[in-house]
């Protein structure tokens, strides 16, 4: 193997040194490459520091496809199949890892990754490791993976999860990790398990795997720990990515037969969730006066939470929020309608809003009205005349057509509602 390599980096020097469009060095990535193959010198180099800082290079140059079709030309794959042996140090296996997650931006890449038994479980059992780093990259590597998978590769996938017991590390990272960047990482990959594992194909096996009692507190945890505790840290776009995708993950639980029951003590942890986004959303519509579409598939996924969990809870939990941003659509559509208090607005897209997120408000509302009790009306300082006003307004308001939503709406999981544990 290794005098392969060193005809391929001869090769190189003759046609040229720079890989397709790009203007990194041919003789470079070689170099690198002749080492993976001859394990007694890739054993010393790896005592270098010269030759990490090589590697965490070439990892950035993978972000180019050139560089990757490159590697591939060159059976990158099969070179760190070969050296695993040797490959000890957490540094390394995160920068290996690293490495090929970037690569497996590509369907090619995948297809060959996922016919190499010993590379993919080497990589797999490092889900159990305490290393922060190792694990963020694993994650990323499974999460671009799944995004590319056919069914064949899916099905080695969903073995894979057996037997390396994914779901309880993955859930233990969410409900126990502090590390802000491999929480958000978690996150995203139990997102894109719900997205592409939880299929027609492959649902009663994702039901096994993950859809278990404690997913939703190892997920509110993981929300509370970035989101509240830390918020003051996370960028806008972070913040509202983790509301939007959290929301989703619920959505995708609470949509099996037994999900009220399995669920049922992990109620209050999904109100505060809830909690938490409406009232950042709150702000935006009723105080900064921001018009975000975003806002009406999170009302869209609340409504449906709510009545599939049947959560009620303390008025200022989710119906106050709620009932806020309905007073402020009401006064746009009734005594506003120019738009004047949004300035910002565009007048098209300000009517295109409010007409979208009327239904899932009248949603969220009615439920909650349906479940209170006389006093509540009162301590919200509710004349029974005035919701029977707000009642009537909310019935003409359901009977507009329910918007169609980034997230799964409620016929989603009503025609669901037959699937479950044997």
């Amino acid at each position: 193997m290794a005098e392969q390599m060193e005809d391929a980096e001869t090769s190189s020097q003759v046609a040229g040194d720079v890989i397709g469009n790009t203007a990194y060095s041919e003789r470079f990535v070689l170099k690198i490459l002749l080492n993976f193959a001859n394990l007694d010198r890739l054993k010393e180099e790896l005592e270098k520091q010269s030759f990490v800082d090589d590697i965490c290079v070439l990892w950035d140059m993978t972000m180019e496809k050139d560089v990757v079709l490159f590697l591939q030309k060159h059976e990158v794959l099969k070179l760190i199949n070969f050296a695993l042996p040797v490959i000890e140090t957490s540094k390394i296996i995160d920068v290996i890892i690293g490495i090929i997650g970037n690569m497996c931006c590509h369907k090619e890449v995948v297809s060959v990754l996922m016919k190499m038994d010993d590379l993919l479980s080497f990589m797999m059992y490092h889900i159990n490791t305490d290393e922060s780093l190792v694990l963020i990259q694993l994650l990323r590597l499974v999460s671009g993976c799944l995004f590319l998978a056919n069914d064949e590769e899916m099905e080695t996938w969903m073995n894979l999860f057996v037997t390396v017991d994914y779901s309880s590390a993955l859930y233990f990272i969410l409900k126990n990790s502090s590390h802000l960047d491999l929480l958000f990482t978690a996150l995203e990959n139990l997102n894109s398990l719900c997205s592409y594992c939880n299929t027609e194909k492959f649902r009663e096996k994702f039901y096994t795997l993950f859809v278990v009692p404690d997913a939703l507190d190892c997920l509110t945890a993981a929300f509370t720990e970035m989101a509240v505790n830390n918020k003051a840290t996370c960028s806008k776009i972070r913040l509202e990515r983790i509301f939007f995708i959290s929301l989703q993950i619920v959505l995708n639980f609470v949509e099996f037969t037994d999900a009220y029951e399995m669920f049922e003590g992990s109620k209050e942890s999904v109100i505060t969730l809830i909690n938490v986004i409406l009232v950042y959303y709150e702000d935006k519509l009723v105080v900064k006066k921001e018009i975000d579409l975003d806002l009406i598939d999170i009302l869209m996924a609340t409504s449906t939470i709510v009545m599939e969990l049947k959560l009620t809870g303390l008025p200022e939990k989710y119906f106050e929020p709620s009932y806020n941003m309905w007073k402020a659509t009401w006064s746009i559509l009734h005594t506003d309608k120019d738009g004047s208090s949004f300035e910002e607005s565009d007048k098209e897209e300000l009517k295109d809003f409010v007409e979208k997120v009327k239904y899932p408000l009248a949603l969220i509302i009615c439920n909650y009205f349906g479940k209170m009790k006389p006093y509540d009306f009162y301590r919200f300082h509710l004349e029974i005349d005035r919701v029977q006003s707000i009642h009537d307004e909310m019935k003409r308001w359901l009977d507009s057509e329910p918007v169609e939503t980034d997230m799964s709406s409620s016929r989603r999981v009503k025609n669901r509602r037959s699937r479950r544990r044997n």
